[in-house]
């Protein structure tokens, strides 16, 4: 027989997780932040580097979005 998730455990993965993107997401704006002493091809890989990021999670997004609506229809 299996057991029900705690509500509160999941709760709790969800921060842990949540937690940890938004760590990641820092880090990663942290490394592509422009600063006056880059040389000009860094700069340009920066630039071009943060250009693809946000393609890649606008291309990502609606995957997330069918995800998290399967995710609520086997919750329920």
């Amino acid at each position: 027989m299996e057991q029900a998730p705690d509500p509160q455990d999941e709760g709790k993965m969800m921060d842990k997780s949540i937690g940890q993107m938004k760590d990641s997401y820092r880090t990663i704006d942290e490394k592509l932040k422009l600063r006056g002493e880059d040389p000009l091809y860094l700069l340009i890989g920066k630039v071009l580097l943060r250009v693809l990021l946000i393609i890649v999670m606008i291309a990502l997004s609606p995957f997330l979005v069918i995800g998290l609506i399967f995710a609520f229809i086997a919750a329920l």
